[in-house]
């Protein structure tokens, strides 16, 4: 995206033009780098005309963010929890062999709950068709993380009926029990579609978050679950593969476990063929992109932006908003200026996901416009359009 540049003028013309928030902004931030034992860029004290930060007795103590290594410290899985996982370089490939070993481990260990026979089969399979949506993700050779607690799927409840022989009445009472004792998550997956004429929100299937059996946290569903386009469920009308013509298409169960994987995932989308929409920490990672490769970056995220909102004729807002955010944070007017744009994007995505959650399929239609709205509350607008258009790329 095209940006402002300031060609001909040296920063050592900027203070001039510097006003007294800029200047605020820059000696609070010469005092929180003081306080931290960095050192100030040789661009800043430019910027303040060569003045050296207040001594430290000065002025109230800043406040300062938790270190990194504590950030990263919290984040690693404790000791306890990596010696009570078996070493995924041991676990076989094959999703069935690795859910049995998986549910053996959780029978020694005291963590799976009682199951009946029909339960078993019903947690066994979803939980290996888990597996193995996993291992697609990963792709091949990468072993399995080794503090994981679960895993998520998308499955067509009429076929898991189908593939497991069992009428779909006793199916829900067994994924009803099967939630009851903590194993598993279930919920609709909607769509919005057109089919015979009537376009509409649909449920196109169940989204299940499994527990591993040799964990104890109860599973939960994420909101980036529910945004993938788990199926195409108007291309599955036109080519007949709804749940009657698969009730008559199929007299019996498939014998092999691998072609009950092999039904279920026939009608799911693979995770990595979808879109991926905007991910939000690549909107903190403009900062720790090189200048040479903030333009491109800049210009994808403001593209995804406009599509994930539905907003192809606002891309030049959302490069403007990001460049804002960018030159805020590098030069010192805001500290955590596109924190409070990815804020935004979050709160943005929540509204336009109500839609698909909601029965009525409530929900903000134009998520772009509260992404603005909410900038503007926080005074975001108003800085950028008052701040000096200095080059950040």
């Amino acid at each position: 995206m095209p940006q402002e540049g300031v060609e001909g003028k040296s920063y050592k013309e900027q203070p001039e033009g510097l006003s007294e928030r800029g200047r605020a902004f820059l000696e609070a931030l010469a005092r929180r780098k003081r306080a931290r034992g960095e050192e100030l860029p040789p661009l800043y004290l430019r910027l303040l005309e060569g003045a050296a930060p207040p001594p430290e007795g000065s002025g109230p103590p800043p406040e300062e963010a938790p270190p990194l290594e504590d950030l990263k410290r919290d984040l690693r899985p404790t000791r306890r929890e990596l010696s009570a996982s078996p070493p995924p370089p041991e676990w076989p490939r094959d999703p069935w062999e690795l859910a049995d070993r998986l549910l053996a481990e959780g029978e020694r260990r005291g963590t799976l709950p009682g199951l009946s026979e029909r339960e078993r089969r019903v947690y066994r399979t979803l939980l290996a068709l888990g597996l193995e949506v996993l291992a697609r993700r990963l792709g091949p050779g990468r072993p399995l993380p080794r503090n994981l607690s679960q895993v998520s799927l998308f499955a067509v409840n009429d076929a898991l009926a189908v593939a497991l022989g069992i009428p779909p009445a006793s199916l829900y009472r067994v994924l009803a029990s099967l939630e009851a004792k903590g194993l598993i998550r279930r919920r609709a997956w909607r769509t919005s579609a057109t089919l015979k004429g009537r376009t509409g929100v649909y449920a196109g299937g169940t989204l299940y978050a499994v527990r591993l059996p040799h964990r104890e946290a109860r599973p939960r569903l994420d909101l980036e679950d529910f945004r993938h386009p788990w199926r195409d469920l108007e291309g599955d009308a036109r080519q007949g593969r709804t749940a009657w013509s698969l009730r008559e298409s199929y007299t019996s169960p498939p014998k092999e476990d691998s072609g009950v994987l092999e039904l279920l995932l026939g009608f799911s989308l693979s995770p990595g063929e979808a879109e991926d929409p905007l991910a939000i920490d690549s909107l903190t990672a403009l900062l720790r992109a090189r200048p040479a490769e903030r333009r491109a970056l800049v210009e994808a995220l403001a593209l995804s932006l406009a599509r994930e909102f539905r907003d192809p004729g606002s891309v030049r807002f959302y490069a403007w908003i990001l460049w804002n955010a960018l030159r805020a944070e590098l030069y010192g007017l805001m500290e955590g200026a596109l924190e409070a744009v990815a804020w935004a994007v979050r709160r943005a995505r929540e509204a336009a996901a109500k839609a698909l959650f909601s029965p009525r399929g409530e929900g903000v239609r134009r998520p772009g416009a509260l992404f603005a709205h909410l900038l503007r509350e926080r005074g975001l607008l108003e800085l950028f359009r008052q701040a000096p258009q200095w080059r950040v790329a």
